[in-house]
Order: structure tokens, then C-alpha cells, then sequence
């Protein structure tokens, strides 16, 4: 069998929200992807990013990461700068956190609290070890819709 290339990766499928659901709860989330393009874009900044802060971790921390001082377990909630292609709707967001994100009752809290159970729904997920970018830095993907 000829090895998979990136070519065959990176398409321009969008995943529609029931497939996203589906590859959540299978534990395949290695199959959602950006577009080709957006993929280009996201290995091009990559490399900017490991020139100018030597780890995208360093970026994150100096750039992105504003952690609230008085707050003993912050948790940031922000949008995926290189979300992975999805329908229309379909919101991709980020939640950091300084501590492993395992607690389910917590993280369903944070997300009514932030945008409400009653009009969006979601999945998420933290990705296995051998697909975490920035195995450093605990994140959890979230993909939410407004619901039907």
C-alpha cells in the first residue's frame, strides 16, 4: 500500500455537524482536518512562529495566553486561530487551562455558563497524545452550534 500523503489528508471536505459528532464519539477525531488551504496557512505561521519564539508554546505564553492573575485555576475560552474546515454555524473554540482539562461536570458548567445549554450544543475533546501540538499547555477543542 503506497504511504498516505498530505496531498490525501488535506482536502477540501467540510465535516458537517453530524459527522464531527460521530468522529468525537468513535474517538477519531485524527480525522478532522483543515482545508488544504487553511492547512498551508497554519504550517506556513507555524514556521514564522518557531523562527520568531523558537516553540509555538513561547508564542502562546507571551502572545496569546493572558492569564487572570487572581484567579487560582484560570481557564481561558478562546477561538481556534486555525479551526479545522466545518459547515457554516459551526463554531471552533479552545479552552486553555494551566491543569489537565478531565473534569466533565466542570467543563459542561463552563460552557452553559459561558453560552448556554439551551441554545447552543457542542462536543469536545482533548486530543490523544500523539496528535497534541502543544502537549504543554492542556487544551480541550470545542466545536458548537446554535441548536435546531
Amino acid at each position: 500500500m503506497p504511504p498516505v500523503t498530505e496531498e490525501h489528508l488535506y482536502t477540501d471536505h467540510v465535516h458537517p455537524w453530524e459527522e464531527i459528532v460521530d468522529y468525537v464519539s468513535r474517538n477519531e477525531v485524527s480525522k478532522l482536518r483543515r482545508n488544504r488551504y487553511a492547512q498551508e496557512v497554519y504550517q506556513k505561521w507555524t514556521s514564522d512562529t518557531l523562527v520568531k519564539y523558537g516553540t509555538v508554546e513561547n508564542f502562546l505564553l507571551k502572545e496569546k495566553l493572558h492569564w487572570p492573575k487572581d484567579d487560582p485555576k484560570p481557564i481561558l475560552v478562546l477561538p481556534n486561530d486555525f479551526p479545522y474546515s466545518v459547515d457554516p454555524g459551526i463554531e471552533h473554540v479552545l479552552i486553555w487551562s494551566k491543569e489537565p482539562l478531565v473534569d466533565k461536570t466542570f467543563i459542561e458548567s463552563l460552557l452553559d455558563e459561558r453560552y448556554g445549554a439551551t441554545v447552543w450544543e457542542w462536543v469536545y475533546f482533548v486530543n490523544p497524545p500523539e496528535l497534541q501540538s502543544i502537549p504543554t499547555l492542556p487544551h480541550m477543542h470545542v466545536f458548537m452550534r446554535k441548536r435546531i
